[in-house]
């Protein structure tokens, strides 16, 4: 990697960005070692990197020379052509340094025609699309931009499956408990623990929320499941906010609603006026739209039914939802979110 670095930055004439992972520090330690061989100052962004550069040079993992570094607010005054600039933002994260530089919403940095940002990782799983974004952004702004599917920057920080037998055989532990990654993955590093001579019942593939208990006579064993999973924080609200909510968020976010106020004679029960449609993120509540007129009318069957007065108001709000929902979607194929609202005069 440190090559790799040393050969982009040499024929470049603008700024470098790299964004990286925070916690890779003898990843930084390499963008200082290409710096320092073209002469060019690093500046360090990003509140993670900020604090995990500090705390290594503190204790002595991170080494650089003494005028090396530059303040951020202090960017614009090296010239372009030496300076590097280290950042988060590697997985696309939209409020880190690189997404904000992207946007042209960063306080020390703007991107300029002429930088070449180099994304130094390869996007997580789920993160494609927060990536793809930000390097279009960046593209949008001037920037040239290498990434992964350009030219490798990026060496994994995950251990081989060499070095994870290595530790293995010097550990060499009684119990084994495969973390992080994808369940296939734990499934395969228990197995090169077997190879490696751990008896295959005290492998234990678990996942979230599933604990292993270590009794004293020096024997485990998996234990109750316990709550564990995401914790949802929605304005002032922490873990309030629960399937159900989200599933009716999902659903407004994709079909829209639909709402309906029927006005109804409280002593006949009969339709009074017009029932009045508002609808938001489906169609426009123009009366004159077909779907809006055959609503109503649909709408006026559901309460005026033939010889039968409807006096139970809930009876009559699931009549007239169960009745627009199927015109809806017979109609459009989507399911906005029905409300009725039935008001007696």
């Amino acid at each position: 990697m440190g090559e790799a670095f040393k050969e982009i930055i040499e024929p470049l004439s603008g700024r470098v960005i790299i964004a990286t992972f925070a916690s890779n520090i003898a990843r930084i330690q390499q963008v200082l070692d290409a710096a320092a061989t073209f002469d060019r100052r690093v500046a360090v962004i990003g509140r993670s990197m900020e604090q995990n550069f500090r705390i290594a040079a503190e204790l002595g993992y991170l080494t650089h020379g003494p005028d090396q570094m530059v303040a951020k607010d202090r960017i614009g005054d090296v010239p372009d052509g030496k300076i590097v600039i280290a950042t988060t933002g590697s997985q696309g994260e939209p409020m880190s340094g690189l997404a904000r530089m992207a946007n042209r919403d960063h306080r020390f940095v703007e991107i300029e025609t002429g930088d070449t940002v180099i994304l130094s990782a390869s996007p997580i799983p789920g993160n494609e699309e927060y990536v793809a974004r930000t390097i279009d952004n960046l593209f949008k702004a001037g920037a040239n931009v290498i990434y992964h599917a350009i030219r490798h920057a990026h060496v994994s920080g995950h251990a081989s499956q060499e070095e994870l037998k290595l530790m293995l055989n010097l550990v060499r532990p009684k119990y084994f408990i495969p973390m992080h990654g994808e369940f296939r993955m734990l499934v395969h590093h228990g197995r090169l623990a077997v190879d490696t001579g751990v008896a295959a019942e005290n492998v234990f593939i678990i996942e979230n929320g599933l604990p292993i208990e270590f009794w004293a006579d020096g024997s485990a064993r998996r234990g109750q499941p316990v709550p564990a999973g995401y914790l949802f924080v929605d304005g002032l609200s922490v873990g309030e906010v629960g399937e159900f909510v989200l599933r009716d968020r999902r659903a407004l976010a994709n079909d829209g609603m639909f709402m309906i106020v029927v006005t109804v004679d409280k002593q006949t029960g009969t339709v009074i006026g017009t029932p009045e449609i508002i609808t938001r993120g489906f169609v426009h509540g123009n009366e004159e739209d077909p779907i809006i007129e055959e609503a109503v009318r649909r709408i006026r069957e559901a309460v005026d039914q033939p010889g039968d007065r409807i006096s139970e108001i809930a009876l009559l709000k699931s009549q007239i939802k169960d009745g627009v929902s199927r015109f809806l979607y017979e109609q459009t194929k989507r399911r906005p979110m029905v409300f009725p609202v039935v008001v007696e005069v």
